[in-house]
Parts: C-alpha cells; sequence; structure tokens
C-alpha cells in the first residue's frame, strides 16, 4: 500500500484501488478501506485544501473522487464528504448490494442499526426493530455491509457535522430500500 509521509487524500485513493484490485470480499474491502480512512482522519487539514468549506453552513454534498473502473459489486466506487445541519437525519436505510464506509472528518454523528424481527421474536409481523447504537466523534470510522440496515443522526449540540463517505459503488446506481418504522413500510429509494 501507498506509504507517504503525510497521508493524502491522493494516496488514500491509491490504496482503496489497490484494495479493489486485490479483494472480491465485501468484509474485507470495508475493513481495510476502514483502516486507511482512519489514516486520512488523523492528518489535519486534508479536507479544508481540497473544498473550500465556509467555517459555518455550507450544509450538502461534496464530490471528492468518482472512480469509473473499480468498485464493489462493480465498478464506480465514490468518495464524498456531506456537511450535515444539527439534528439532520433520515428513515432507516440500506445501502443495497454495496457497502458504505462513514469517517467523521468534524462533529458528531449518531449511527442507530436495525434488523428485521419476525413472529416468535414479540412481533405479530416482520418489521425492523433498532438493534443498537454507537456515536462517532471526530476521525472515528464506521462501515455498514450489503444489506445492514442503519440511520444516521447528527448529534453535536447544534453543530454541524462533517462526515466523508465511501460508497463500495456509487448508491444512486444502485436499488436500496428505506424503512418506515411508524407505519412500517419498505419502499425503494429514488435512484
Amino acid at each position: 500500500m501507498t506509504q507517504t509521509a503525510t497521508y493524502t487524500m491522493e494516496a488514500f485513493v491509491d490504496d482503496v484501488k489497490e484494495i479493489f484490485t486485490n479483494s472480491r470480499d465485501p468484509l474485507a474491502q470495508a475493513q481495510a478501506v476502514a483502516g486507511k480512512m482512519k489514516e486520512l482522519m488523523a492528518v489535519p487539514g486534508w479536507l479544508e485544501e481540497k473544498l473550500n468549506l465556509p467555517e459555518e453552513g455550507g450544509y450538502g454534498r461534496y464530490d471528492l473522487h468518482i472512480d469509473e473502473e473499480l468498485g464493489q459489486p462493480g465498478a464506480g466506487f465514490y468518495l464524498m464528504a456531506t456537511v450535515q445541519k444539527p439534528g439532520q437525519t433520515q428513515l432507516p436505510h440500506d445501502h443495497g448490494v454495496a457497502w458504505v464506509a462513514y469517517a467523521v472528518y468534524s462533529g458528531s454523528i449518531k449511527q442507530t442499526k436495525f434488523r428485521w424481527a419476525f413472529p416468535g421474536e414479540g412481533v405479530d409481523s416482520p418489521q425492523i426493530k433498532e438493534s443498537g447504537h454507537f456515536t462517532q466523534n471526530d476521525g472515528s470510522v464506521a462501515f455498514f455491509l450489503p444489506g445492514e440496515i442503519h440511520q444516521t443522526l447528527n448529534v453535536g449540540s447544534g453543530n454541524r457535522a462533517v462526515v466523508v463517505r465511501l460508497e463500495s459503488q456509487k448508491l444512486d446506481t444502485l436499488t436500496r430500500y428505506q424503512y418506515n418504522m411508524e407505519d412500517n413500510t419498505v419502499k425503494q429509494m429514488d435512484r
């Protein structure tokens, strides 16, 4: 893997390409990429060198790298940064057949995981139930494998959260689902 005096985003992208080239196992890929993301998160100021983010606000998604040749399950891995508003969340969702790694550059996000519960497990019909949660702070990295259901919430005391995310294949090219726990419905997310 690439070793430099100061780890850069370009070196990270090269390492991710090498990971995809050398493994087809989604778990091994996600673990290796998460390790490299942790290394990148330890480098101060690298994101500011790539993006001209204002001191406050700047909410939205920022493309950092799209790779047309490598990825999992198909070509098209995607590196981005998102700037999330205080309290920003979405419905629980999966990433289809892709995996996604989340690294907190600054701020705090709560990741809530869900699983399917079936009759005999305290429910009358199949539904998703919360199965745990954890908080990611500055420099923290986590990943979600294909089919895992989760929800992200910015819990940073009225502050924005800046999250760097690597999708093993650009999610807007894949079928994936969103889950509404209030009315126990599932709907396909827009591509």
